[in-house]
């Protein structure tokens, strides 16, 4: 039997109030890869083969949007109460790109730092949600929306030439690099870096890049974080294994460390190391945005001032809000942080923990 304790217990109220509070006077500039999530419900029910091909086709009765990627990220810190949020994008001149602009707007997001690039596709994911016979929901093959080709140098000057522009008044940058070919080139992540280096605190999420950038906080999951590393990831490894290689990569890039490890929870290393237990949540979940959940509670109590443990259990909880949200990238809100505090657990008994 897990023993747990609950969060009220490893953290005051009034570090609770004062994340919230902080929350809306923090100034962020969030640079990466934007996107739309787009869910067509298909009641397979309604289907009848066609006569046209030898297939039976997805009879789309629902379709919804929401924003993806960094765009999720974004909408995830507006959520928390962040009045002062830019977002430096790139989109395209096609209707992808018009609802993801239509969804920030939505969000109450500006959208004057995305960049339009005449070629090229404004990424998406779209998802075929299958209605089928036995009343279950089920997710088909999604289709991608990818980029087989880096962004144009003209582009790229415009985006380097916005996050200079941006990133003098933001409390915290938080940088979003999940494309093959997407925003973040090797241009924007030396200027990155440079601005890291000027004492800017800069949180990193970076599916396949996390080693290139020096001086930034960086937050990988377990496997980006033993890619980095050049090691073969091992999801069945214990904690103190998973200490290691987040205090390896410490070392290496001379950065603070912050890494999820699913439902443990995640370890910080500043320094020490340290485990941050999970929140507990009974099936069923879903995962999806989960991480960019935990990265926009996590960057948001950085730039107010918390240190690393604090903010990763406000990350922690907002994640665990967001994994209940069956089948859509959700967000959480004050006021969904406020019930999680007072009402739930965490998966230990004795909370923030030196490993």
């Amino acid at each position: 039997m897990v023993m747990r304790m609950k969060i009220s217990e490893i953290l005051e109220y009034t570090e609770f109030r004062s994340f919230l509070n902080r929350a809306k006077t923090v100034k962020t500039l969030l640079i990466g890869d934007i996107c739309t999530d787009i869910y067509w419900s298909c009641d397979m029910t309604k289907s009848r083969l066609s006569r046209e091909t030898p297939h039976f086709p997805l009879p789309v009765v629902r379709e919804r949007m929401s924003l993806g990627a960094g765009g999720n990220a974004a909408g995830c810190i507006k959520s928390l109460g962040v009045s002062d949020l830019s977002v430096i994008g790139v989109v395209r001149n096609d209707w992808r790109g018009e609802c993801l602009r239509r969804l920030l707007a939505e969000r109450g997001i500006p959208d004057d730092s995305v960049i339009t690039e005449r070629t090229g596709f404004t990424n998406a994911y779209i998802k075929p949600m299958k209605f089928v016979f036995s009343g279950e929901e089920v997710e088909s093959a999604r289709l991608d929306f990818e980029n087989e080709l880096p962004i144009s140098p003209e582009t790229e000057e415009k985006v380097i030439a916005k996050l200079r522009e941006k990133a003098a008044d933001a409390d915290i940058l938080v940088v979003c690099d999940q494309f093959r070919n997407g925003i973040i080139t090797d241009r924007v992540t030396d200027e990155i870096t440079s601005i890291a280096a000027s004492g800017k605190p800069i949180v990193v999420d970076s599916r396949t890049r996390i080693d290139k950038f020096r001086g930034c906080i960086l937050k990988p999951n377990e496997v980006e974080c033993a890619a980095a590393l050049g090691k073969t990831p091992d999801r069945n490894a214990d904690i103190s294994e998973y200490a290691l290689i987040a205090k390896e990569l410490s070392d290496k890039m001379g950065s603070g460390v912050c890494m999820t490890v699913g439902d443990k929870g995640s370890i910080t290393v500043n320094g020490s190391a340290k485990l941050i237990p999970a929140v507990a949540i009974k099936p069923p979940f879903d995962v999806v945005g989960a991480g960019d959940c935990f990265l926009s509670a996590f960057s948001t109590a950085v730039a107010a001032g918390f240190p690393f443990e604090k903010a990763a259990l406000f990350g922690n909880m907002a994640s665990s809000i967001v994994v209940k949200k069956i089948g859509t990238t959700g967000s959480a809100s004050p006021e969904e942080l406020e019930t999680t505090y007072a009402e739930r657990e965490v998966n230990s008994e004795k909370g923030i923990m030196n490993i």
